[in-house]
């Protein structure tokens, strides 16, 4: 690609203003203009997280303006970055990549927890001064800088359900890792408190594991449509979680909870459904009030509860051999849906706000290279 390429980008200048987010052209970065460790890749899918929306509503931290959008697999253009001497991937390679960039120098990354980066920079986030401008996947293409790990697809892992690769799934990855390393229990029963994108993958990657029954609760009986496709037992819970009717799982017989849901009123649930020793991980979610929880059954149990957020390179080439082991078992496409045109983003967002799809798939045309 010729220097002064063109391309195009949804810039996002903060919910207060109006209009929230343009669709601009921009200048793409030739082969010298890139910095060594950086790689120029073409977006070829890109899907709309549930983050994006809260950020678009204002509700998330954001550097405006910037690109929006962490989600995509893209095609590499240029490379500047080496491995023992040669090229880590090439022109034409499929790729993946993790949400954020890690410095590789700070406590926590020595300390081999690079998702806790103390000076990351996560896509989707970051303003429009910081490097090229062109660090979100809402773009016709990206510029991954050096400390953005990689990963090549597989040729019968399709880009749209790559995708979301690097979100939810590599997330719930290094969820289910952490539960079945540390359980010290035979792995039979397990739960999984919400079936959004996160939990519908948690149910495949359960069930993938071993666990013999893999329940999966939440309120809404259209989002548990799928979980029996994705190798999951679906709960349809009350609103009120308490409920006598909500006690499907005896006391005591759950070797893993996982929550997705960010709902306070599951955990009481959670903590008499657990057995001794049992693990209760809390991935991904926030939450927007503050309860009090039994802490007496937590020692008594001796339960173990771990907080998720994000993860590391090694989860993220877990979660594509995962997607490449499993792509004619479950359904990943029907989560997804067709994608639109980056020019009317506008509608991909109204789609996602509707939640009839787990992701809202967007597809940028290329542009001209004169």
């Amino acid at each position: 690609m010729a220097a002064g390429a063109t391309g195009a980008r949804i810039v996002f200048f903060g919910s207060h203003k109006q209009p929230s987010y343009v669709v601009e052209t921009c200048n793409v970065p030739s082969r010298d203009l890139l910095k060594d460790g950086e790689i120029l890749i073409k977006i070829l899918i890109s899907t709309i997280c549930s983050s994006d929306i809260v950020s678009i509503d204002g509700k998330r931290e954001l550097k405006p303006p910037c690109v929006l959008g962490h989600e995509g697999v893209g095609e590499v253009v240029y490379t500047k970055r080496l491995q023992n001497g040669l090229p880590s991937v090439s022109a034409g390679d499929r790729v993946v990549f993790t949400m954020c960039d890690n410095c590789g120098s700070c406590i926590m990354c020595k300390s081999e927890m690079q998702e806790c980066c103390l000076s990351k920079n996560r896509y989707g986030s970051s303003g429009l001064s910081a490097g090229t401008g062109l660090n979100g996947c809402f773009a016709t293409h990206v510029v991954l800088k050096k400390g953005t790990e990689v990963v090549k697809v597989p040729m019968n892992v399709p880009d749209i359900v790559a995708s979301p690769a690097n979100c939810a799934l590599s997330t719930m990855v290094h969820a289910v890792n952490f539960a079945t390393s540390n359980s010290k229990l035979k792995q039979s029963v397990a739960i999984i408190q919400g079936a959004n994108l996160m939990g519908l993958y948690g149910c495949a990657l359960l069930h993938e594991a071993g666990f013999v029954k893999v329940f999966c609760h939440d309120i809404s009986r259209e989002r548990l449509r799928l979980v029996p496709r994705f190798g999951g037992i679906p709960v349809l819970v009350e609103k009120d979680y308490d409920s006598g009717n909500n006690q499907n799982i005896e006391e005591g017989k759950a070797d893993v909870v996982i929550d997705v849901c960010g709902n306070w009123d599951v955990i009481p649930y959670a903590l008499h459904a657990l057995c001794h020793r049992g693990i209760y991980v809390f991935v991904g979610t926030t939450y927007e009030e503050n309860k009090s929880i039994n802490i007496d059954t937590i020692l008594n149990k001796c339960i173990t509860i771990r907080g998720i957020q994000g993860y590391k390179s090694i989860h993220l080439q877990n979660a594509i051999d995962f997607l490449s082991k499993t792509a004619n078992k479950y359904p990943y496409e029907s989560l997804i849906s067709s994608p639109f045109p980056l020019q009317d983003f506008h509608s991909a967002v109204v789609l996602a706000r509707t939640k009839r799809y787990y992701r809202t798939a967007v597809k940028p045309q290329q542009l001209s290279t004169e």
